[in-house]
């Protein structure tokens, strides 16, 4: 029997055991000890997207396995981790030309958070140190990730977090008289995004296109136009962070696609090995990759396992099967999920809201106050939902949102996405 060693993520240390013990995945579904399936809506954690036990995988990670497992990228390199760099360039677009390897999507961002940095001081402006986050954003949780991070940007017992941080607030205009407040408070959104940048001492905006643990929030066009105008008009940086984003998830290849202007850097992980090995990287584009080399500079930036070979040839099969025939099976699904959760909204009071992004949703879910549900009728929700035979997350930005979020894997078939969404009902209707 297990002695309970582990420390669970973002649970009481004295937490001796999860809800679930898993046994193995088949395809969408995980089964546990007992041999009960659970569809996994949660794809993982956003990262298999692809699903379990996929054959194509196990071949390559043998012959990379009898190949060569490790190098040193200090001191080496190898073709698989050249090949995947090129590769990955090729795929994202936008004008990408180099890559820095990462294991996480944590990591990518503080790695691309040096880069920006570093980028102002080498091109004489070393004044120009602030990072721009929103306030309903997360990037993960090494101490700089944290310190970008909009939602756990109070976390007081790990302080001091990095300096040079400021939250811009997110627009936000939930529910039926949401148009309206937009439409009341636009300005002074506008008011508070252009001050921020006055101080000209701005390196990098950071953003997640659409906003993920916060609640499948995008910032409105409105205010897209106005922040792009900006990062021209001062030559700030934008960081694009695609962790969860990345790689078909939005019914796109990168969400960023959509953006007027291109990013500088871009932060992916998760989906890029679907969870096989962990996995990330930063991508640059001409701009800064000719700053750092008109001087002769390098990026301080290193952990052991960057550029691991078995995750690159990984890597390297998964930009092969997310391809644009994926791209519009995803699309295809996106539409499917939101006629069906469409009709579940107009069915339960509870529901304030449903927001979809490709393959990105959340049930926003209020109280009889019209208030955002607790972390307790979540916890209820979710344990609902388990007994339903499926995984799902639960999200809450206090004060803001809260709700259901799905992460769907991507080649579902219509009877298993209608079968969900009638479990999904039951599992409202269970709160009341």
């Amino acid at each position: 029997m297990a002695k309970n060693s582990v420390i669970y993520p973002l649970s009481n240390v004295n937490k001796q055991s999860q809800s679930i013990l898993i046994q193995r995945g088949e395809g969408s579904y995980v089964l546990d000890e007992n041999g009960r399936r659970y569809l996994d809506l949660n794809s993982g954690l956003w990262n298999v997207p692809l699903g379990y036990g996929l054959r194509q995988y196990e071949r390559i990670i043998a012959e990379q396995c009898h190949t060569l497992h490790y190098v040193n990228l200090i001191s080496a390199s190898s073709p698989i981790t050249d090949q995947f760099a090129d590769e990955m360039i090729d795929y994202a677009g936008g004008g990408f030309v180099r890559l820095v390897y990462a294991c996480s999507g944590s990591e990518a961002v503080e790695c691309a958070v040096k880069i920006a940095r570093k980028y102002m001081h080498i091109s004489g402006q070393p004044e120009r140190k602030v990072i721009l986050s929103f306030d309903m954003s997360y990037h993960g949780t090494t101490c700089a990730a944290m310190s970008v991070s909009g939602m756990v940007r109070e976390t007081v017992e790990y302080a001091p977090l990095m300096e040079g941080v400021r939250f811009l607030r997110t627009p936000f205009f939930p529910g039926t008289n949401g148009a309206e407040k937009e439409e009341k408070e636009r300005e002074e959104y506008l008011k508070d995004l252009e001050k921020n940048f006055r101080e000209q001492d701005v390196a990098a905006v950071l953003l997640e296109p659409v906003m993920g643990s916060g609640g499948i929030i995008s910032l409105p066009d409105w205010y897209q136009t106005r922040l792009f105008d900006l990062i021209r008009r001062y030559g700030v940086v934008l960081i694009a962070d695609e962790v969860a984003t990345g790689f078909g998830r939005t019914g796109c290849k990168f969400a960023s696609e959509k953006f007027s202007v291109k990013p500088d850097l871009l932060c992916l992980s998760k989906a890029v090995t679907n969870g096989i090995m962990p996995m990330g990287a930063v991508l640059i584009n001409r701009r800064i990759a000719d700053a750092y080399a008109s001087k002769k500079e390098y990026i301080n930036h290193f952990s052991t396992q960057n550029g691991n070979p078995i995750a690159c040839a990984i890597g390297c099969e998964t930009l092969r099967l997310i391809d644009e025939k994926m791209i519009r099976t995803i699309n295809r699904q996106s539409d499917q999920w939101r006629t069906l959760l469409e009709v579940l909204r107009q069915g339960q009071p509870r529901v304030r809201e449903i927001r979809i992004q490709g393959l990105m949703i959340a049930i926003d879910l209020v109280d009889n106050e019209e208030k955002p549900v607790s972390m307790d009728e979540l916890g209820l929700l979710e344990s609902f939902a388990l007994r339903q035979g499926m995984l799902l997350y639960i999200f809450q930005c206090p004060g803001r949102t809260a709700g259901l979020m799905l992460m769907p894997p991507y080649e579902l078939t219509k009877e298993e996405i209608a079968r969900a969404v009638r479990a999904l009902d039951k599992v409202i209707e269970s709160i009341g």
